[in-house]
C-alpha cells in the first residue's frame, strides 16, 4: 500500500512538472532537421570567383544538413549530419519567442527568435547579420 502510496505521488508530481513547461517548451523539446536557410550573407556575390562560389555552395548544403536537439533539461546538441559540433544549455525567454543558448565553451551567446513553431515547423531567425539568417527546420 505504501509503495503504490508512493509510486502515485511520484507520478503526480512528474505529471505536475511536465504541465508546468510552457506551450513553447513542449513544442522545441524534440530533434529538429534544417531544410532551408535564408539570407545566408556570401559577402558580394557578384564579384566572386569560382572557387568562392563553390564554396559557398559547400556552405549552404553544410547547413541544411544541421540539426538541432532540444531536450527538457534545457541543453542543446547543434550536429551536422550524426557529428555533434556544439552542446550547451538553452533558455526562453519570458516572452516565449526567443530562445538564448550557451555553448558548453561559454566563448558565445546567441539569440534565437522564434518566428513560428508548431507540431512540425520551427523557423528561427538571427539578428547578428542584416538581413537576419533565417533558418527553417522540420521534426527529424
Amino acid at each position: 500500500m505504501k509503495k503504490t502510496a508512493t509510486i502515485s505521488t511520484i507520478t503526480f508530481c512528474l505529471f505536475f512538472f511536465h504541465s508546468c513547461q510552457s506551450k513553447t517548451q513542449q513544442l522545441l523539446t524534440k530533434k529538429w532537421d534544417c531544410l532551408k536557410v535564408d539570407n545566408l550573407d556570401l559577402a558580394n556575390e557578384r564579384f566572386q570567383d569560382p572557387q568562392d562560389s563553390l564554396n559557398n555552395l559547400q556552405l549552404i548544403s553544410t547547413l541544411e544538413t544541421l540539426n538541432w536537439t532540444f531536450k527538457d533539461n534545457h541543453e542543446y546538441e547543434c550536429a551536422i549530419g550524426s557529428r555533434v559540433t556544439v552542446k550547451g544549455t538553452y533558455g526562453l525567454m519570458e516572452d516565449g519567442k526567443t530562445i538564448v543558448c550557451t555553448p558548453d565553451t561559454k566563448n558565445t551567446i546567441n539569440h534565437y527568435t522564434i518566428t513560428t513553431l508548431t507540431e512540425n515547423d520551427l523557423v528561427l531567425s538571427n539578428s547578428a547579420g542584416n538581413p537576419p539568417l533565417v533558418l527553417h527546420f522540420k521534426p527529424h
